[in-house]
């Protein structure tokens, strides 16, 4: 201690400042460089992650939908309706509109040997700048021998190989077939993974490091790069994931002799492979590093400035520091009328002036301050209440914003529906037409009479296709509001006597007897006329269309208790409806449990069509909770004295 007291105040001077210009400017560029690395490794690791998950996901999603395409072709092979020159003209055409399906194959085993029943290949692909490039299909070519074993699991997507002659990477897809009349039979095509190449060879992460696939077997490919100074590390730990048999998206460090590497490892859904995003450590830190350079030489500058600016500075600087000091120190016990006794009119004597009026002044803060203490004691209950309220609005537009999710979800599980009834519906009644004419066309021995018999077979179908569009495209207008009612007095006696009229040859066909009744003297209502036909004839048709043989319907008109409305009822002696039917009676695509007893055919958009028009004029129709066997349903139009 006594040999720190001899040393010269300048030198302390000196030492301090260095002391305080070298340590804290360590501190702070050790704490940022570190906050840098850390923050670039978070940086690094997501960038990792949502590159290979994004890759595992486009490589998910391409091969969900070539087995989906697979499959669709799959099915139409394996119709019996459909014959065979039908079904090679489907994968030709199949071949020829799916860009990324080179070839297509159907190959049956008999007596343990593969053989093409027939194939389609693509002629030529196009690539960037519209070229066209032959496809050298013999050089495509796969054993299946070599691949299927009697536990191996399909579908099956082999490991990609590069084909030079299109410059693209290429894989198969193998699928089971049951075709009749065939022995054990597959289905093989062969992918262009060419846009998946792409996407990976375009990546910015190729700028650092790599992006590439590797399989069970630890092959690696769908990489624009020669693969060869990878640590084993990456492959092992990808098969091991593979091993496993479970979906996985893990990240880990890495290193050979010569670098450190940083990779993620994700799954693919399918087929089993690994998307591999890697880094090289020292790229991905480079930013850190010339930050830590830029600020060790700040720090020595610093130092450097230090010293000199003590050495400037400690001739002019003697016992008034101390006197100021002291006068400071009283200033911050709370003696703000301290004055220092400094006549000079130098930088020191500027500085006592500036002490005193410092002391003054921080005398008339210190009172204001514990004034603002108050102030914002109470600005603070304020606070509290404005974050309170503004966390209440932000809850309710949170609320506000699940249920338009909710309500997106849901159109979108309806245009689910829509498009899935429509082809479902549809499919049959083409396949009909389809084959019916063919046989029209190609057998010239057919009479006169089974021509015609084909020709109303066709004829059907097509009224079945019209009755099935025109219940979806009701259901669009009248969403959209694109249908317009004209309301006027109608006779509700002369619209059923009409619909009764032209509903004769269905209910006769079925020995049905219609029974009508009028318990109103004015039956005549206010509705639109067209609206008011469909109505009825959509609940007249369901009624015969479920009423078994040799039953009867009736349809009674009666007033409302109320005078306002005439009620048309209209019962069957159906199987009625369930608990379940009732919930879901007037939903769009509902199927219920009941079915048409003699063939005839359902949208299940019937009754919710037929509500939406009965509230467009005004009117209501509702399900009769009363027990008299079969359905009724009743419903109800303004009066035409009395229009709602």
């Amino acid at each position: 201690m006594r040999f720190f007291t001899r040393i010269p105040w300048q030198i302390k001077l000196v030492g301090l400042m260095l002391f305080l210009a070298i340590i804290p400017g360590s501190l702070i560029s050790y704490s940022i460089t570190g906050r840098l690395k850390d923050e670039f490794k978070s940086s690094t690791n997501s960038i990792l992650q949502f590159s290979s998950t994004s890759i595992s996901s486009d490589i998910s999603s391409k091969v969900k939908k070539s087995i989906e395409v697979i499959d669709l072709i799959k099915k139409n092979i394996e119709e019996p309706t459909i014959g065979p020159k039908q079904k090679i003209a489907f994968m030709v055409s199949s071949i020829e509109n799916i860009n990324d399906m080179l070839s297509i194959a159907l190959v049956v085993k008999d007596n343990g040997v593969y053989a093409e029943a027939f194939s389609a290949e693509k002629k030529e692909i196009r690539k960037e700048g519209n070229i066209v490039l032959p496809v050298n299909h013999s050089l495509l070519k796969i054993d299946l021998k070599d691949l299927l074993s009697e536990n191996i699991k399909l579908p099956l997507i082999t490991s990609p190989v590069y084909n030079r002659e299109i410059n693209s990477w290429v894989a198969w897809a193998i699928v089971e077939a049951n075709v009749p009349n065939l022995p054990a039979s597959y289905i093989t095509a062969q992918l262009d993974l060419s846009d998946i190449a792409g996407d990976i060879a375009k990546h910015d992460l190729n700028r650092m490091g790599e992006l590439f696939v590797v399989d069970s077997t630890g092959s690696k490919f769908l990489s624009s790069k020669l693969l060869v100074d990878l640590p084993d590390g990456i492959i092992s730990d990808a098969k091991t994931i593979l091993k496993g048999k479970k979906k996985a998206n893990i990240i880990n460090s890495y290193s050979d002799s010569n670098n450190n590497y940083v990779a993620c490892l994700a799954t693919t859904d399918s087929p089993s492979w690994v998307v591999v995003a890697n880094i090289h450590e020292e790229a991905a830190y480079a930013t850190v590093h010339e930050v830590f350079i830029f600020f060790t030489v700040f720090v020595i500058i610093s130092g450097l400035l230090s010293i000199i600016i003590a050495l400037l500075f400690s001739r002019h600087i003697s016992k008034p520091i101390i006197q100021m000091a002291e006068i400071s120190s009283s200033i911050a016990g709370g003696k703000f009328d301290a004055e220092f006794d400094y006549k000079a009119k130098d930088s020191i004597g500027l500085l006592s002036n500036s002490l005193a009026r410092m002391g003054k002044n921080l005398k008339k803060n210190f009172e204001e301050i514990q004034e603002q203490k108050l102030q914002l004691k109470d600005y603070s209950k304020n606070l509290e209440k404005k974050v309170e309220e503004r966390t209440t609005e932000l809850n309710s537009a949170n609320q506000e914003l699940k249920k338009a999710y909710k309500k997106v979800l849901e159109l979108n599980e309806e245009k689910n529906e829509f498009l899935g009834i429509a082809a479902h519906d549809l499919k049959n009644p083409l396949i009909a037409v389809s084959s019916f004419a063919d046989i029209l066309r190609d057998d010239k021995d057919l009479n006169q009479e089974q021509q015609e018999d084909f020709l109303n077979e066709i004829k059907k179908a097509s009224e079945r296709m019209f009755f099935i569009v025109k219940n979806l495209l009701d259901v669009n207008a009248i969403e959209q509001g694109k249908i317009d009612t004209a309301l006027q007095r109608i006779s509700l006696r002369e619209v059923i006597g009409e619909l009764i009229s032209q509903s004769k040859e269905s209910y006769v066909k079925k020995g049905l007897n219609l029974v009508d009744s009028y318990e109103c003297d004015d039956c005549d209502i206010y509705s639109d006329y067209n609206l008011t036909f469909q109505v009825i004839q959509n609940i007249l048709s369901n009624a015969i269309k479920f009423s078994p043989f040799d039953k009867n319907i009736y349809i009674t008109v009666q007033k409302s208790k109320d005078n306002k409305y005439i009620q048309l009822r209209i019962r069957d002696e159906g199987p009625g409806f369930t608990e379940n039917d009732r919930k879901k009676l007037f939903q769009k695509f509902s199927r219920l449990s009941a079915r048409p007893t003699d063939g005839e055919h359902s949208t299940g958009l019937g009754l919710s069509i037929t509500k939406k028009l009965i509230e467009m004029i005004n009117g209501s129709i509702e399900l009769s909770d009363e027990n008299k066997g079969g359905a009724e349903f009743i419903i109800s139009f303004p009066k035409a004295d009395a229009p709602v």
